[in-house]
């Protein structure tokens, strides 16, 4: 099976070489400082922080995320060479054994393949951040008419998967999903907080389960992602506009689900 390992720090000086080279790079283009900017100041974790996120924006969270999460299991499992994985639902959904690669020797270490072990890992853990919504499987999950705006993050998944663009993939994992866990981790403190009226009982509690797990960083993410950059031996403008729209996507998935308070 896939150890899920999410308790060390991600960023900085993980890697080496060239590979890592590119990734501080990448972090520290203006387009990237923008979009932590603005997911830092996004009115939905803000809301979340008042105590005045409405039901409806805590439930477009988990149903979008229902989508996002199959569509992603999916994208990962075709670039860690499992071409045929596409379970009707992750919840009963068993980790394939890694694809032998000369350059892996089948190492559970493959990026892609761990990836696809914490969706897999997390897809039972939503079901029971639905369930405290009031929210099952089949009626408000897969049932559910998405959003566009929150979907536009795993169809581009989806694209470069498709294309088999493994080095542009890695290097939007150690770009974005810090991001991504940074705004987990403000969201699943908020929603913890008994003084904002959430009905939890603390972080801790386990319809908020989903959550913390991807507020923990994870361990050795940039040195997976730069083992895969220098094996592709790509180019820095080979990596820039996925990683550039990745973040864009990312900020859309949060506008989607926060104006989800906003329509009937």
């Amino acid at each position: 099976g896939i150890i899920i390992k999410h308790n060390m720090s991600t960023n900085g000086n993980g890697g080496s070489g060239r590979g890592q080279a590119m990734l501080d790079r990448l972090r520290s283009e203006a387009f990237n400082i923008s979009t932590e900017d603005r997911l830092a100041a996004h009115s939905y974790v803000k809301a979340a922080e008042k105590g005045e996120l409405t039901m409806k924006q805590r439930r477009a969270f988990v149903q979008e995320q229902y989508a996002i999460q199959h569509s992603d299991a999916i994208s990962f499992a075709f670039l860690a060479g499992h071409r045929g994985f596409v379970p009707p639902s992750l919840a009963d959904a068993v980790v394939p054994d890694p694809v032998m690669t000369p350059t892996n020797g089948g190492s559970a270490d493959n990026l892609f393949q761990f990836l696809l072990g914490g969706e897999i890992y997390a897809s039972k853990l939503l079901l029971q951040c639905a369930e405290k919504l009031g929210l099952n499987e089949s009626d408000d999950l897969k049932s559910h008419q998405t959003s566009p705006l929150a979907q536009a993050y795993p169809s581009y998944w989806a694209r470069l998967a498709l294309a088999g663009n493994r080095a542009a993939g890695a290097a939007a994992c150690a770009v974005n999903f810090p991001a991504w866990g940074k705004m987990c981790k403000r969201l699943v403190d908020a929603l913890g907080d008994p003084q904002n009226g959430y009905g939890y009982h603390g972080i801790g509690d386990q319809g908020l389960a989903f959550i913390n797990f991807f507020a923990a960083p994870i361990d050795n993410l940039d040195e997976m992602a730069v083992a895969i950059i220098e094996e592709e031996g790509v180019s820095y403008e080979d990596l820039l506009e996925p990683v550039r729209l990745l973040q864009q996507y990312e900020l859309l998935f949060w506008d989607a689900i926060y104006n989800a308070g906003e329509t009937n």
